[in-house]
């Protein structure tokens, strides 16, 4: 079932919740049916002799989904399914698979329950509650999020300046790693979390032992760039960005809150040859 999307017929069935509404028909687990799946276990055991478990996992109902990668693809209908017909639900619109797992650990194939809306509720296993999202994995995946390395753009260019000559300093955010406001997704125990990242602040440190910030600004070209440096003495120096990142998140679509704590990065570093001039008159 998974990846063929929703369903366009409404069938119900022992354990499936099937109703018409306003927003259209909604195939489905209520949320207390996905719940209350910890309560089944196969045939002949339960909670007095749970020796044989089933083991659940919810597939998002994309296509490229399956038991065994039930994440790695999002799609747009498995989202607004569930926001259409099921408001308040957690969604994405999935379909729950469970296998029979043992003490001994054998492993039985997966095999189709239901689908539901409510894939956060979704039990690991027979006999265990659904695990609670809490502060400390948020922080521990913010810490996880492969944040941008700004790197320097510098002028005057080509890696060369000279003694006395005020230098332009500009933070740049390369196309790899997640720069402020870019949106980090993942999944975290049948959640969806989305991980915003913030500029709190930017250091920059010039190579000889002078710096600047930490300050909110991210410099700018000549003329008007606010971050610059004069070096007294030549030399080669490897100047660089610090930068603290704070963080919001928002969990299954939720209002974005504040994260505690923050992350320090630094950028590349940016060889930068000073050279001195002289002048000299001709006949």
């Amino acid at each position: 079932m998974a990846g063929m999307g929703p369903p366009e017929e409404c069938e119900p069935g022992e354990i499936i919740k099937c109703g018409i509404g306003r927003d259209g028909t909604y195939v489905g687990l209520s949320q207390e049916q996905t719940r209350n799946l910890r309560k089944s276990y196969p045939p002949g055991r339960g909670p007095e002799n749970p020796e044989r478990w089933y083991e659940y996992v919810a597939v998002i109902a994309c296509s490229g989904n399956d038991p065994h990668f039930p994440d790695r693809v999002h799609c747009e209908y498995a989202t607004t399914y569930c926001e259409e017909r099921q408001p308040g639900s957690s969604g994405p619109y999935s379909y729950i698979y469970r296998r029979i797992v043992d003490d001994d650990g054998n492993e039985g194939a997966y095999e189709s329950v239901a689908p539901t809306c409510y894939r956060s509720d979704v039990p690991p296993r027979s006999g265990e509650p659904v695990k609670e999202l809490t502060e400390e994995m948020i922080i521990e995946q913010f810490h996880q999020t492969d944040f941008a390395l700004p790197s320097m753009s510098i002028e005057p260019p080509d890696g060369r300046t000279l003694v006395n000559l005020p230098v332009f300093y500009e933070a740049v955010w390369p196309e790899e790693g997640y720069e402020p406001d870019e949106i980090d997704t993942t999944d975290i125990i049948g959640f969806e979390v989305r991980i915003r990242p913030v500029l709190e602040s930017a250091t920059y440190h010039f190579g000889d032992g002078n710096s600047i910030g930490p300050t909110d600004s991210l410099g700018g070209p000549y003329p008007d760039g606010d971050v610059t440096h004069e070096y007294a003495e030549a030399a080669t120096v490897e100047p660089y960005i610090t930068v603290i990142f704070g963080g919001e998140v928002s969990v299954d679509g939720s209002a974005w809150t504040t994260i505690p704590g923050s992350v320090s990065v630094d950028g590349p570093l940016n060889p930068l040859e000073i050279l001195t001039s002289s002048n000299q008159l001709f006949d």
